[in-house]
């Protein structure tokens, strides 16, 4: 995208968006490169976006390097376009790199089947996160990173130049990934709340996991209240390998806007 193009592509991101220059909210500073990540989050989510809306931001996000739906798509399809923005969000992927969108559709095509699968054996609606309880259990998740996976994330998050640091070894937070994806597919977040925020992240490391080993990862919701409308949820996960040893502990916050 030369200069013109993307002066462009602010002004119509601007539009599109119905937001005021100085009303935009964004984390990052007000610069052209917000506005745009700006822009691509709403995009990707697909929200409040009627057919000819769809059809301007398709159009916008071919200029911008962003896969969305087309018009005309069923509202799944959209849903998982969401999704794969928040599985960008939570993972920490570069939106700047195309490595990123590849790993990500794996991550949300195997969130989508899960999903499905679930819904196939109970026709269950998707849960509400702000019923659940304190403590609800939520897993257990099989995890198994090849070696192609594990450096496609490597490389995805911009820590390919890092790579020897890792030794062959699948990067610790790609685990907690593929775990938040599934989290977000089996509570059904993208169908209930129109923003998500993953506001924070710990994670504690013991050792770091081969790729084609076997990691089995359980998650607890440690609290979920409600402020000022939002709810705001902790997820605690514990990953262990199949002799039941510790690999890995992570604290994750997301914050869903009503």
């Amino acid at each position: 995208m030369d200069k013109a193009q993307r002066a462009s592509a602010i002004e119509a991101a601007y539009e599109l968006l119905g937001t005021p220059r100085s009303h935009l909210r964004v984390k990052l500073e007000q610069t052209e490169d917000a506005v745009l990540l700006h822009y691509r989050e709403q995009t990707l989510t697909g929200v409040q976006l009627d057919e000819s809306g769809i059809n301007a931001a398709s159009a916008m996000a071919v200029a911008l390097g962003v896969n969305v739906p087309a018009a005309g798509e069923t509202s799944e399809v959209l849903a998982s376009t969401g999704l794969l923005h928040r599985v960008l969000a939570i993972s920490d992927l570069d939106f700047g790199n195309p490595a990123s969108f590849e790993l990500a559709n794996v991550l949300v095509n195997e969130a989508i089947d899960m999903q499905r699968s679930s819904r196939g054996r109970n026709e269950a609606t998707p849960m509400d996160l702000g019923e659940l309880e304190s403590g609800q259990a939520f897993g257990p998740y099989v995890i198994e990173i090849s070696q192609p996976d594990a450096d496609a994330y490597i490389a995805a998050t911009g820590d390919s130049e890092k790579l020897h640091d890792f030794s062959g070894n699948a990067h610790p937070l790609q685990l907690d990934a593929y775990v938040l994806s599934s989290l977000i597919a089996e509570i059904g977040i993208v169908e209930n709340r129109i923003e998500t925020v993953h506001a924070g992240q710990q994670m504690t490391v013991h050792r770091q996991a081969t790729p084609g080993e076997m990691i089995i990862a359980n998650s607890t919701l440690k609290s979920c209240s409600n402020r000022r409308g939002s709810i705001w949820a902790i997820f605690e996960t514990t990953f262990v390998d199949e002799a039941g040893r510790r690999v890995a502990e992570s604290s994750s916050t997301i914050i869903m806007m009503p």
